[in-house]
C-alpha cells in the first residue's frame, strides 16, 4: 500500500496520517501504509516532521491506554522483521529506528529510504515504512509504478489541488483510496473494504453489493452449447488484441446500443443490469468527510456460456459495465452478433474452447461461465489460480451485474483546506 504527499499538503495533518497509517497496530494491518512518495521539495522538512513524531510513540503493554505501539505477534514475525530492519541498516538506508524495550516481540518503528516501490520486493508486515522522493512532474509516473507493482488493496494522497486529485483518483488501481487523511480503519457502511488485482476480487466487504453475492440463485438449464468447431487460445488472444484499441460508449450510450440491438429479445437480467447507477454513489460519514462507491469496468472479459441465454446474459452484463467482451460460443449467435455490429466493444467466435487449461495465459480480466461444476470449470480454475500477475476471478452466476465491475471506494477529509488553491492549482501541469 501506498501513499502520495505533494507539496502543497499541509505538513502536520500529513504527519499524523502517515504515522497512523504506518505504524498503527504495529504496522500489522493489511491496510498499512508500507511505501511513501514524498516530492523531493518538502522531503527534508517532511521526514524531520516524521522523525520528531516517531518520537514521541510509546511503545509497551497494549493494555495500557497510553501506548502507541504493542509487539509483534509473535517470535517468528519479530525475528524476520528485525532482520529485514537490520539488513537495511547495514546497507545504510535507514533514515530513523526507535528503540525498543529489551525484552518482548517489540519491532522498532523504522523509516527506510528507497529509490520506489520497485525496490520492496515484498510486504513487511510491521512497523516499517520506505520512503521515497519524487520530483512534481513525475506525479504520473509515480502512479504507474505503484500501479505496476499489481497490489491493489489501499492507497492515500495528500494534497490540495483538486484538479491533480482528480487526474491520481483516475489513474491509479485500488480498491480504497484515502484523499488528506489515514489509510487505515475502514468503516462499515462507509467504507466498503477490498481490493484489486493481486489484493482480491471483490465483492467488498461492508458495502451494499456484499450480501447478494453470498447466495446461490436458482436456474433452469438452457440449451447446452454443442461442441462444435474447437476455438484455440491463439484465436482468443487475437480478438482480445484487436478489441484494445475499440473505444468503449459512455454508460447512457452502451444501454441504449444494448437495448437497440437486441429490442424485444431482452436478456431476463436486463433490468437488473440497467439499474446499476455507474456514477458515484454517496456513502454515510461524519461531517467533515466524504465517502463514496464507484463501479469501475474490469476490462476484458471472456464469456464461455454454455448455452444461448447464458452466452447472451454474460455479454450484455459485461458490455453494459464498459467492458470489453469475448463470446466464445456455438449458439445464441444470431443475437450476439447483433451486439457485435451496434458499436460495442465485442468478437464473437463461434464454437468451443478447444482446452481450458491454456485459457489461463490469456490477458483477461474476468472468465464468466455457467457451466454446471464438472472437470472443465475445475480445468478453468486451476488454470487461473496457477497464472501470474492479477488474480482473475470465474464468474459463474447467471444473474451478477456487480460480478462485472471493480468497486472502488473514496474516502475525503474535506477540511483539509488553507492557502490560496488557485494560487497552488497553478502549478500543476
Amino acid at each position: 500500500n501506498a501513499m502520495i504527499v505533494d507539496s502543497t499538503a499541509l505538513f502536520e495533518q500529513a504527519t499524523r496520517d502517515i504515522v497512523r497509517s504506518a505504524f498503527q497496530s504495529s504496522g500489522q494491518r493489511c491496510s498499512s501504509l508500507r511505501t511513501l512518495y514524498v516530492q523531493a521539495d518538502i522531503e527534508a522538512e517532511l521526514v524531520q516532521m516524521l522523525e520528531g513524531a516517531i518520537d514521541t510513540l510509546v511503545i509497551g503493554d497494549p493494555w495500557r491506554i497510553e501506548t502507541d505501539i504493542g509487539p509483534a505477534i509473535d517470535a517468528e514475525a519479530h525475528e524476520g522483521i528485525t532482520a529485514y530492519i537490520d539488513a537495511q541498516a547495514a546497507a545504510g538506508r535507514v533514515i530513523k529506528r526507535m528503540p525498543v524495550p529489551a525484552s518482548g516481540n517489540f519491532v522498532p518503528p523504522t523509516l527506510i529510504r528507497v529509490n520506489g516501490i520497485e525496490d520492496v520486493e515484498r510486504e513487511v508486515f510491521g512497523p516499517v515504512l520506505h520512503l521515497a522522493p519524487f520530483d512534481g512532474d513525475q506525479i504520473d509516473q509515480v502512479v504507474d509504478r505503484i500501479n505496476a507493482k499489481g497490489f491493489g488493496l489501499t492507497f492515500g494522497l495528500h494534497s490540495r489541488i483538486d484538479r491533480r486529485v482528480q487526474r491520481i483518483l483516475d489513474r491509479i488501481n485500488v480498491g480504497n483510496v484515502y484523499v488528506n487523511r489515514d489509510q487505515v480503519g475502514a468503516v462499515v457502511g462507509s467504507q466498503p473494504f477490498g481490493g484489486h488485482g493481486l489484493s482480491g476480487t471483490g465483492p467488498k466487504a461492508g458495502g451494499p453489493h456484499y450480501l447478494s453475492r453470498l447466495f446461490i440463485r436458482p436456474r433452469n438449464p438452457g440449451e447446452v452449447d454443442l461442441p462444435g468447431r474447437s476455438v484455440a487460445s491463439g484465436e482468443i488472444k487475437d480478438a482480445i488484441e484487436h478489441l484494445a484499441s475499440e473505444p468503449v460508449p459512455v454508460p447512457a450510450e452502451r444501454m441504449e446500443l444494448i437495448r437497440a440491438s437486441l429490442r424485444e429479445g431482452f436478456p431476463a437480467n436486463m433490468p437488473a443490469t440497467a439499474a446499476i447507477d455507474a456514477g458515484a454513489l454517496d456513502l454515510p460519514g461524519p461531517t467533515g468527510e466524504s465517502n463514496q462507491l464507484e463501479l469501475r469496468p474490469k476490462g476484458t472479459i471472456l464469456c464461455l456460456g454454455p448455452d444461448a441465454g447464458a452466452i447472451l446474459a454474460q455479454a450484455v452484463q459485461a458490455l453494459a459495465a464498459g467492458n470489453r467482451v469475448v463470446a466464445v460460443s456455438g449458439t445464441g449467435l444470431q443475437a450476439l452478433e447483433r451486439l457485435s455490429g451496434s458499436g460495442l466493444p465485442i468478437r464473437v467466435l463461434e464454437g468451443s474452447v478447444e482446452c481450458h487449461a491454456s485459457l489461463g495465459a490469456l490477458p483477461i480480466d474476468a472468465i464468466a461461465t455457467a457451466a454446471k461444476p464438472d472437470d472443465s470449470r475445475l480445468e478453468l480454475r486451476k488454470a487461473l489460480a496457477a497464472r501470474d500477475g492479477p488474480i482473475v476471478p470465474l464468474v459463474t452466476e447467471l444473474n451478477d451485474p456487480i460480478a462485472f465491475c471493480n468497486e472502488r471506494s473514496i474516502c475525503i477529509d474535506t477540511t483539509a483546506s488553507g492557502g490560496n488553491a488557485a494560487l497552488l492549482a497553478e502549478s500543476d501541469p
